[in-house]
This record gives C-alpha cells, structure tokens and sequence, in this order.
C-alpha cells in the first residue's frame, strides 16, 4: 500500500506540473513578449516587484494600456462604438475624429520651423505625426505610407512632420531609438534623419548595437553619433517632444495631428486610420 500510495503521490505531481507547463504556455502565446519578461522579473525579487507595483499603478501606465487595448479591438472591428475617440485600424472612414481643437498659432509655427517638413513648407495643412519606432501599430502606419501619399496626392496643400515620442512602458528599447533618429538629423539634416525612421521600421532586432550601425550606414560619423546618442540635449528634445505630444492629447502611438495653420487649429486622429480618414479631415480644412 505503501509503495502505491506514493506512486500515485508522484503521478498526481506530474499531472499538476504537466498542468502548470500548459498554463505557462498558454500565458506566454496569448500576452506580449514584454509583459511575460516584467512578470518574470517580478517574482525574482522584492525589489523588482515594487517597480512593477509602481508600474502598474501609474497613470501613464494604464492610459498606454487602454489605448493599446483599443487598437487592438479596432483592427478587429469590435470596439465600443459609443467612445468619443478614434481608435486604431478603425475600417470606417465616416466622421470619426475628435472635433477640430483651437491650438496655438505660434507654438505650430515653432514646430514647423525648427523640425524636419516633407513637402511644401508653406502648406495651409501640416500633418504632424507622433510616433514610437519600435511600435507595431507604428511600422505598419509607415508601411501603408498614409502620410507620404497625402502629401503627394496634395503638393501644395499639404506637408508633413514626423516627431519622436517612445513609449518605454510599452518598448524598453523605443528611447534610444528615438535618440538616434534625433542625432541623426542633427548630423545629417532632413534626409538622414527620415533615412534613418525608414530604416528603423525596417529592422526586426531593437539593439542599440543597430542604433549605430544604421547610422554608420547612413554616413554619419560614428563618433560624433555615439556622443550625440546620450547627451543631455538629445534627451531633452525626445522629453520635449513627448511633452508636446501629450499636450495635444496624443495618449498612444501613432497619434497624428491635422494642423489647419491658416486658422491654429488641429483634428486629433489617434491611430492607424486608412488614408481616407485624413482625406476628410483636409477636403473640410479645404472647402472641398
């Protein structure tokens, strides 16, 4: 009796452990990479489960992750349809962006002058977008190409920008990229600096290893890169344009800006919409 009870002591044992594996396998294929890594850290030890306490309590922290959530659900069309903002992949191209919001005049004019403008820099409509290089909502808004159409389709109504705004609480990894983009058009002006994002959407592997070496093979000096990449300035250019971003009401990547610079106002069009969502925000700027 002895000898059976344990046997089945161990074979109720592997069950369990066989059940626990299941479980775990399950956790890991149906969350992201990122949360399984944060959740394995936190058991490692008291101090990293305090972090993650603090994270999780943050309100940052949970607007990122509505606003991911709610792009999720928008590209499988089952969002809220009572919510008052656009989400993400949304396949309608009715009226579904925020109401046209009074801006400042002169801070929009500071931004045009001082970044990075494709297209006719006396446009009427600037498109400002606001964007992570390591989001994937990002890379495929860039794939599409919604921004650079808009601006070849409307040459001389319309212009663009692309400003830096890492979600570390998402992409650990999204600030140095948003660094070396930053460096790059400091090197290299405006062709280096959308040279780089194009090749930033392009790569599989976030390594600061593959910062540099995107620069490296855009031309830049690897040195002066290198310095560039953590220096105070640099950092405080990627802080200022989350802040701006934020300040606009961008609470998740890609959130675009449809500037009318002819009155200071803006339409806020939080997410990955097709290109006939911004067509309507610009036939209204237009009168067409």
């Amino acid at each position: 009796m002895t000898t059976e009870k344990k046997y089945n002591q161990i074979k109720m044992f592997l069950i369990g452990l066989l059940v626990l594996n299941v479980l775990l396998g399950i956790y890991i294929a149906f969350f992201k990479k990122d949360a399984y890594r944060l959740e394995t850290l936190k058991v490692w030890w008291d101090e990293n489960m305090n972090l993650a306490v603090q994270l999780y309590n943050a309100d940052a922290y949970k607007q990122q992750q509505k606003s991911t959530l709610e792009q999720i659900l928008g590209s499988m069309g089952k969002t809220d349809t009572t919510t008052t903002q656009p989400t993400a992949q949304a396949p309608t191209t009715a009226d579904t962006t925020v109401t046209p919001i009074q801006g400042d005049a002169t801070k929009f004019a500071a931004i045009e002058k001082d970044w990075y403008i494709k297209g006719n820099k006396n446009a009427r409509i600037t498109l400002i977008e606001y964007s992570d290089l390591v989001c994937p909502f990002c890379k495929r808004h860039y794939e599409a190409q919604t921004l650079e159409k808009l601006v070849a389709k409307y040459p001389n109504d319309v212009n663009m920008e692309f400003r830096n705004m890492p979600l570390p609480q998402l992409h650990p990894s999204a600030p140095i990229w948003a660094q070396g983009a930053v460096c790059a058009g400091k090197l290299g002006g405006e062709s280096k600096y959308y040279a780089y994002i194009d090749k930033a959407f392009k790569i599989e592997e976030f390594t600061e290893a593959n910062v540099t070496d995107i620069a490296v093979g855009l031309g830049l000096n690897k040195s002066k890169f290198a310095t560039c990449l953590t220096s105070a300035e640099t950092l405080a250019t990627v802080a200022a344009q989350v802040q701006e971003g934020q300040g606009f009401g961008v609470n998740g990547t890609p959130g675009n800006l449809v500037v009318d610079n002819q009155k200071g106002t803006f339409t806020l069009i939080a997410g990955a919409y097709p290109i006939e969502t911004f067509e309507a925000e610009i036939a209204k700027i237009l009168g067409k």
